[in-house]
């Protein structure tokens, strides 16, 4: 379930892509709530808040290491799979979806398709994607899980407890009784 999620966020992200630089020009938006929100394409050649963009290398950076935390955050994913932490997971999940729908752009294309832009006064928020706010909401919610869900905590001590001694460590269990 949650590698399909993975597949129809990636794909719906370059889907939203393609649409956006077919029919809108490059820096061009089209207004959707006048003055606050806009659809507007960018190409952004670095990462978050355009880090690394002024680095002709900094896009092979960036990709590299799309692919290495992609690959890290699927295998966390499949080792997880056993554990009853579905909120870990799905934040994961989120978290590869955005990572491989920028990875898409970073490698064929050199540049991520940044279309969302919203502004607040005279404040413009730097523009971004689907694949970014599947980023930032995985973020933030596994962080919040790790801060605060005290039940993970509690599921790791209890296996430790659970855990049947081998070795040496039975024969000092004997010794401390």
């Amino acid at each position: 379930m949650l590698y399909a999620m993975i597949l129809i966020l990636a794909a719906l992200d370059q889907i939203i892509k393609f649409i956006v630089t077919n029919q809108v020009a490059m820096n061009d938006s089209i207004p959707v709530i006048s003055g606050f929100f806009s659809i507007t394409y960018v190409k952004n050649t670095g990462g978050a808040f355009s880090f690394l963009a002024e680095k002709t290398w900094g896009i092979f950076v960036l990709a590299g290491i799309s692919v290495v935390v992609s690959i890290l955050l699927l295998i966390a994913l499949y080792r997880l799979r056993v554990k009853n932490v579905p909120w870990i997971r799905f934040a994961l999940a989120l978290l590869v979806a955005g990572t491989i729908g920028n990875m898409i752009d970073r490698i064929r294309t050199r540049y991520v398709v940044d279309y969302l832009m919203f502004q607040f006064g005279s404040y413009t928020f730097p523009v971004f994607n689907l694949a970014d706010i599947c980023i930032v909401c995985g973020s933030i919610l596994l962080a919040v899980l790790l801060l605060f869900d005290k039940k993970l905590f509690l599921s790791a001590d209890a296996e430790k407890k659970n855990a049947k001694p081998t070795g040496d460590s039975a024969g000092e269990e004997e010794l401390d009784k």
